[in-house]
């Protein structure tokens, strides 16, 4: 994981050296639990809980020094994504159990299978929270269809996906790290690829149907993809709305795309993102900075935009503002 010092430190929720405080204090961020320190009498118990919420998930860093055996039951109303940074763990979820930690093997845990958990002492993690309605209805746009969705709970952090998926929380911490608010629309996009790099890469119930063909969609539908990706790229952007308005499974306009336009939907809202960005630093009476145009556009971290307009464009936006002038 990429390296803050203590991350979240400016969200700190919960810093306790009492097993009472600290399980009435997470309850609240989380879900009711049991949390028992394992000694009798646990010197070393200091239960310390960063969060930083964005739309439709959150970020933690969570540790508690001693031993504790946590649990929750059934989680309910979200996934919880666990990459010890830190330690290991044992963490079983329905029937599975998954010795985890630090750099090697983290845990996903389902919403609607019982979990219990050992954090061994020292163990830290980062904790994705992710609604559950999120993540259902991104499988239910790639499929068709309304089932829950129950992951294996041991995930490789050493595979290609593992690598992949271990990125991608680190720009989501690095999002909640930035001084200023996140625009809604880059969360929605960071939360959107964490939930497809879930159900795509990991095991789950619902793997079997992804794995089926699907039919090709009419022309007209990627069409109309385009069309609702450049009508709505400065907003906060699913890929189920855009399947919903394209009239086809999510799975079949990214099929069609890909094959049609030689790009993912995810290059195609960048690119629709760029042109909104290009046009408003060109425009005179456009956003008063380039961090404002590129906010504006859509994009949630004004380096990495910057990166991606000069790969377009062959040139920094500030070259491009100045000549606005």
């Amino acid at each position: 994981m990429q390296a803050y010092g203590v991350p979240l430190s400016r969200f700190k929720s919960v810093d306790t050296c009492s097993p009472d405080e600290a399980r009435e204090a997470i309850g609240r961020i989380f879900c009711p639990h049991f949390l028992n320190p394992t000694d009798r009498r646990p010197l070393d118990f200091h239960a310390v809980h960063h969060s930083s919420r964005q739309h439709g998930y959150s970020v933690n860093y969570v540790s508690y020094g001693s031993t504790v055996e946590i649990d929750p039951g059934e989680l309910s109303r979200f996934f919880l994504i666990q990459i010890p940074v830190s330690g290991g763990a044992a963490v079983r979820c329905g029937t599975s159990l998954a010795e985890t930690s630090a750099g090697l093997r983290g845990s996903i845990l389902s919403p609607t299978l019982p979990t219990r958990m050992t954090w061994n002492a020292g163990c830290e993690k980062i904790i994705v929270l992710v609604e559950r309605e999120a993540i259902e209805a991104q499988f239910s746009s790639l499929t068709h269809c309304e089932a829950k969705v129950e992951f294996s709970t041991g995930i490789d952090l050493t595979g290609v996906v593992g690598r992949s998926m271990t990125r991608h929380v680190n720009l989501i911490l690095a999002a909640a790290e930035e001084e200023s608010q996140t625009p809604e629309a880059y969360q929605v996009l960071l939360r959107e690829g964490l939930t497809m790099l879930l159900l795509t890469g990991f095991e789950h119930s619902g793997s079997h149907l992804l794995n089926q063909p699907v039919s090709a969609p009419a022309p007209s539908a990627v069409r109309r993809a385009e069309a609702y990706i450049d009508e709505n790229a400065e907003h906060p952007l699913t890929m189920g709305e855009i399947a919903n308005a394209a009239g086809t499974c999510l799975r079949s306009l990214q099929d069609a795309y890909k094959r049609t336009r030689g790009m993912t939907l995810s290059q195609a809202i960048q690119n629709a993102r760029l042109e909104r960005l290009r046009a408003g630093l060109i425009d005179p009476e456009g956003p008063a900075s380039v961090g404002d145009a590129v906010f504006a556009a859509g994009f949630g971290h004004l380096g990495r935009a910057a990166a991606l307009y000069r790969d377009h464009y062959g040139e920094a936006p500030s070259q491009t503002f100045r000549r606005r002038r």
